[in-house]
Order: structure tokens, then C-alpha cells, then sequence
């Protein structure tokens, strides 16, 4: 995996939490939530903050549902970040993000902070499991 920082990000249908990670992509750090005004406010905002943040790829989680089937939301996530990717002129990886909002919840972020808790936790996730399948690349 080549390193480099990512923008991840919690879709929701208020707010939207971005997670930034660092320069070589290995963790993954809260950042902030945007409130959803609109979609267009929202594609312009996120792509000028991977933008100010020097981020080269987006990570968007899509809420599965536990048997691994597109949901109604992860079907609006997925349209949203194809959206995205042509404003912000970058890739996007979708990532599954099946009860991370519980997990971001569960590690005590309140209200408030929740959403880029949660973005954070997806990032994470990404970046742990494609960092993983590089180094067993490595092994082989």
C-alpha cells in the first residue's frame, strides 16, 4: 500500500464525521462533523478539507447489513461518494461500517463527537486491513 494521508468519513442524513489519518496511512485521527444542509454544501465542504489536509484518497463507510447485503443507507452512501469522487477529484474506498457508530458510542464520544468517532473507527479499519494484506503481499 502505498503511503499516503486519507479523509474518511461517517455518512449520515444530518451529519457527516471525517477522520483524517496520518501522512503514512497507518492511524487514523477524529476530525470533525459537517452538518448536512445539503448535498452539494456537503460535497464542496468535504472536498476542500481533503484538500486543506493534503489528502490523497477518501474513505466512506457503508452500512451493510450483517449478512453482508446493500441496505437502503450503504445504497445513499455509495451514490454520495460517487458524487464526491469527481468533486474532490480523488479515489474513494468504500469500507463496511456495521455498528461503528455503536463502537464510537461505546468509547465514550458524546453526542457531538460521535459521528467523526465513528469516521475515525472506519478509517481505522481500512487502513489496518489493506496495511495487513500489504505486509502478508511482503511475506509471499
Amino acid at each position: 500500500m502505498e503511503k499516503m494521508r486519507y479523509l474518511g468519513i461517517d455518512y449520515g442524513l444530518r451529519r457527516i464525521g471525517v477522520a483524517v489519518s496520518d501522512k503514512e496511512g497507518r492511524i487514523a485521527f477524529p476530525h470533525s462533523t459537517i452538518r448536512r444542509e445539503g448535498d452539494e454544501d456537503a460535497l464542496q465542504e468535504i472536498a476542500a478539507l481533503a484538500k486543506r489536509e493534503n489528502a490523497e484518497a477518501l474513505v466512506m463507510g457503508v452500512p451493510l447489513a450483517f449478512s453482508g447485503d446493500e441496505t437502503e443507507v450503504s445504497v445513499a452512501a455509495r451514490a454520495f461518494g460517487a458524487r464526491l469522487k469527481g468533486v474532490a477529484d480523488m479515489p474513494i474506498f468504500f469500507e463496511n461500517e456495521v455498528l461503528t457508530t455503536r463502537m464510537a458510542r461505546a468509547s465514550g464520544a458524546d453526542t457531538e463527537h460521535k459521528d467523526q468517532s465513528a469516521a475515525a473507527i472506519i478509517l481505522q479499519s481500512y487502513l489496518d486491513r489493506t496495511n495487513q494484506e500489504e505486509r502478508i503481499k511482503n511475506q509471499e
